[in-house]
């Protein structure tokens, strides 16, 4: 099998089929300074270099901020839909990421107490509900009977 080519694995290549948090960024917002900026300011933790604690840091260690560039004047970005969309979904996803940590949380201690695995219990229900079903069912709710006619 090592030397047939069409065996089913990649040799060295990254195959997920997910982009990146850096590169869905860049496709809401557009330019990399944005993208940098709103990682630094809301996910340091995500950014490929994760000594950058200030916005000094962050200018001197990515070249795509121009002398210009202030956190202040970054900050003004905060308030462009493009921006907004952008921050929500990074903030989403970090709370999707919680809640998979809350969850093994929960499960460790409902193993050893009956109230834990309630709340166990409970809380699994509402993770795993799919949210495309909950989005539909607050859009119909939103619909009146004589408009379905």
């Amino acid at each position: 099998m090592a030397g047939n080519k069409d065996s089913g694995y990649s040799r060295g290549k990254h195959t997920s089929q997910e982009q990146s948090v850096l590169s869905k960024l860049k496709s809401m917002v557009k330019t990399d300074a944005k993208v940098y900026f709103i990682m630094w300011k809301f996910s340091p933790h995500l950014l490929p270099n994760q000594s950058i604690k200030t916005f000094a840091d962050l200018k001197g260690n990515y070249k795509t901020f121009t002398d210009g560039m202030t956190e202040t004047s970054c900050n003004n970005w905060l308030v462009e839909e493009n921006v907004q969309t952008a921050v929500k979904w990074l903030l989403k996803r970090l709370h999707q990421a919680k809640l998979i940590e809350l969850y093994d949380t929960y499960y460790l201690k409902a193993k050893e107490d009956t109230n834990a695995f309630k709340a166990f219990i409970d809380f699994s229900e509402k993770f795993f509900t799919d949210e495309k079903d909950s989005e539909l069912l607050s859009i119909l709710n939103g619909i009146k009977a004589d408009e379905l006619e």
